[in-house]
């Protein structure tokens, strides 16, 4: 069959493009053509001036000039660096010819993550508006830390009701999604697992052996984890340990090294690593596949990031304070209970997939 992806394909960071790559490689697998559909993303609820940092173009150059002199010089070019990098993969990986109006194929997929979410603004096809396929279903969707109470406030609870009741088959991949959905349309939403993790990702983890040993991956977005008392205890913790650290994917000049690296290249250099110290999903859910011990500080993605630990029985690695690091450090990690999980939420999700597109 031909089957479009509906997703934010196009965002700056690792986690986006694999979860992405990872779905499309799972409906290959199934023998179906697939297509990644393009749109112009809405940003009606943040301020006008931050949309320059996602619509580039000439208006775009105070924002990046006020940007330089706030992050400083390595932290643009490491970026440049790494939206060529991202870039090359897209170019090489995706199908990225085709708009979402247009698209006549089989089935949309919308999916994975945060593909309902109201927190930048409102995307009506994410909700299913604006496609003409015969069937349309959503893969792991997730409404990141939008609640109902968001939905309300903005009005927008019964044009996502509205949108979501066409849809053929719904899944998610948290708790607060599905209570979401539950709550507006009456009718039940799976939680699967997350592309990354259905995918796996086996091949590519292995393929990458960094030359480096004895090392520390720091995983988190360069706008966070620079507080000085956490940046100390870190520090300290891998001083101690006589390891290195190094910022992968993202930019801290606090690290003994930031890597620019590809997609597939930053699965080996978590599976190969003593630790990653990470407060995201996607640094968490890499954590989870490459069998990586991680320490995590969960902020403001507590609805996604702290239902995903809990799936895999893996609360005890949060830190409430990076005080916490050599306590929860220290703690072991049964792999072989989490592998057992994993096996059992693909098969599950698989068949979750499986028969939202066929049936």
């Amino acid at each position: 069959m031909k089957i479009g992806i509906l997703t934010y394909y196009g965002v700056h960071n690792h986690g986006a493009v694999l979860q992405a790559n990872g779905l499309k490689s799972v409906l290959e697998r199934l023998g179906h053509d697939v297509y990644f559909l393009t749109f112009e993303r809405g940003y009606e609820y943040i301020p006008v001036s931050q949309t320059r940092k996602y619509k580039i173009s000439v208006r775009s150059i105070l924002f990046y000039f006020k940007y330089i002199l706030g992050k400083g010089i390595g932290n643009v070019l490491y970026n440049y660096k790494k939206h060529r990098t991202l870039r090359i993969f897209r170019t090489l990986s995706f199908n990225l010819d085709t708009g979402f109006d247009t698209f006549n194929g089989d089935i949309i997929v919308i999916g994975s993550d945060e593909v309902f979410s109201l927190e930048i603004g409102y995307n009506p096809m994410m909700y299913g508006y604006g496609l003409h396929t015969k069937k349309i279903v959503s893969y792991a969707g997730s409404f990141g830390p939008t609640t109902i109470e968001n939905i309300d406030e903005k009005e927008k609870r019964a044009q996502i009701r509205k949108g979501l009741l066409e849809f053929s088959a719904i899944s998610v991949r948290d708790r607060n999604s599905q209570f979401i959905v539950e709550e507006l349309c009456q009718c039940s939403a799976q939680i699967v697992c997350d592309p990354v993790i259905l995918y796996g990702y086996e091949k590519e983890m292995s393929a990458f052996w960094p030359k480096e040993s004895d090392y520390i991956v720091v995983y988190a977005y360069d706008s966070r984890m620079n507080e000085s008392e956490e940046v100390v205890y870190i520090k300290d913790y891998a001083k101690k340990h006589k390891f290195k650290l190094y910022s992968v994917g993202y930019y801290h000049r606090w690290c003994n090294k930031n890597i620019d690296v590809s997609p597939n290249e930053l699965l080996g250099w978590i599976k190969h690593a003593k630790l990653i110290i990470t407060d995201t999903f996607h640094g968490s859910v890499m954590a989870i596949i490459c069998n990586t011990p991680m320490v995590v500080k969960i902020r403001g993605n507590a609805n996604k990031l702290a239902y995903l630990l809990n799936e895999y029985s893996l609360c005890d690695r949060i830190v409430e304070t990076f005080a916490e690091l050599p306590v929860v450090a220290k703690k072991t990690i049964n792999f072989a209970e989490v592998n057992k999980k994993l096996k059992e939420k693909r098969a599950e999700s698989m068949d979750y997939l499986k028969k939202a597109i066929e049936e």
